[in-house]
């Protein structure tokens, strides 16, 4: 098999397309986290409301992700193995403990500095998942393009 480096035009390409499909998938992951977090899951322990409804929202967007993104984003004209979704999941979990994780150190700190008086509707919660997503992005995208969706193994 022949090696095919990809152009700069086309590595552009790629994480616009990226950037699209996980636009998307992120809107989903919110929407799902949200509605948990402020309605379905609101009578129940603050912190473990947060962990629920972030898992449940991250995995809402891991699927719209997995459906998308062999052939749109990065051009994957193959059948997809299982091993290749275990990596995907493997992928995603990681990034999944890197979100809980992050929003747990903040959700206790802003709860141990009593700070979510000053932060109206605790939008410290969005700002923590904003960035724990921009981290996830970063590994999402090197992990599939590495380890998922690459012929030179």
């Amino acid at each position: 098999m022949t090696e095919h480096k990809q152009s700069k035009k086309q590595i552009f390409y790629e994480i616009l397309r990226f950037l699209l499909i996980g636009g998307f998938a992120t809107i989903v992951d919110y929407l799902v986290f949200y509605f948990f977090n402020l309605f379905a899951l609101k009578e129940i322990n603050s912190h473990l409301n947060l962990t629920i409804s972030t898992a449940l929202g991250f995995i809402a967007g891991l699927i719209i992700n997995w459906l998308f993104s062999a052939r749109f984003v990065y051009h994957y004209e193959k059948k997809t193995t299982n091993k290749q979704f275990i990596i995907y999941l493997l992928i995603c979990l990681f990034g999944l403990l890197v979100t809980e994780l992050g929003m747990f150190l903040a959700s206790v700190t802003f709860d141990k500095l009593y700070l979510t008086f000053i932060v109206r509707f605790d939008f410290y919660k969005l700002f923590f998942k904003c960035l724990m997503t921009l981290i996830v992005l970063i590994i999402n995208y090197l992990g599939r393009k590495f380890l998922v969706f690459n012929d030179k193994k």
